[in-house]
């Protein structure tokens, strides 16, 4: 059996808040912030086999922010960091380090009642984790390019939400180095409450970073929230993210805190 540390660990990952297709109105806008709290007892690396972790806990703090700059132009950001302590075969490291960080601009193509179309570009910065750890975010710097489209409908009282996007990101060289897909459906069956139901999909292709070779890596993961309005315009979301399958991942699942956060 080969050692885990170089095979596996791939799934340093948790459901990044992101853009939505309705951009703000000029200066105004939202922050998102969420804790995932995960944990697996398995990976699988690229032949399909399944190794057996001795224990795998992770805490990712996520954070987006959009600004409106103009009607149809905003600024967009993530920033995510997490917390991790992994023992397997060949492997037993715990670190604290930034996971995501992208700036970008969104563009809104089409908006009206109950529609909305938009193309972002951003830039992700290179990640730098332990030298032994996969990692489903790049670890060069890289170019997104993200088509976004939505629609929201009323259907016997109940304001029904469907979004769709897709992303292909490039290396600095113009070489493919990912792509990402979202499905996310949702209603409003109360007046402050809010159910979402996404599903995702995330491909990092392979390559080498400081003379250690990095395999392609594959995940689809399922997201299920209840999103609940405060007073304002805050809200407060409690859900729960597992994969469901996957190439060089760990089999994680776990629990997701949010505060949203419109101005």
């Amino acid at each position: 059996m080969k050692s885990f540390a170089g095979v596996a660990l791939s799934a340093l990952f948790a459901s990044t808040a992101q853009a939505s297709a309705w951009n703000p109105e000029a200066w105004h806008g939202e922050i998102i912030s969420a804790q995932v709290f995960l944990s697996a007892d398995s990976a699988s690396n690229e032949f399909d086999q399944t190794f057996r972790l001795d224990q795998y806990s992770k805490t990712v703090t996520q954070t987006f922010a959009k600004l409106g700059l103009t009607d149809r132009l905003a600024l967009i950001g993530t920033f995510d960091w997490q917390d991790a302590t992994i023992v397997g075969p060949g492997v037993n490291v715990s670190f604290s380090d930034p996971s995501t960080v992208s700036f970008g601009l969104q563009y809104q193509l089409r908006r009206k009642e109950g529609h909305a179309v938009a193309l972002s570009a951003s830039y992700f910065a290179g990640i730098d984790l332990p030298p032994k750890l996969l990692t489903i975010e790049n670890r060069e710097p890289v170019v997104e390019l993200r088509g976004l489209w939505g629609e929201s409908r009323t259907w016997g009282g109940i304001n029904l939400f469907a979004e769709a996007q897709m992303a292909g990101r490039l290396d600095l060289d113009g070489g493919y180095a990912g792509a990402f897909s979202q499905l996310t459906v949702g209603a409003d069956p109360l007046d402050r409450v809010k159910l979402i139901g996404k599903v995702r999909y995330t491909d990092v292709a392979g390559g080498v970073f400081e003379n250690f070779p990095l395999a392609r890596q594959e995940r689809v993961e399922v997201e299920g929230s209840v999103v609940y309005r405060l007073r304002g315009r805050n809200y407060v979301e409690i859900g729960y993210v597992s994969l469901v399958t996957g190439r060089n991942t760990v089999s994680e699942s776990g629990l997701k805190l949010g505060v949203w956060t419109k101005f």
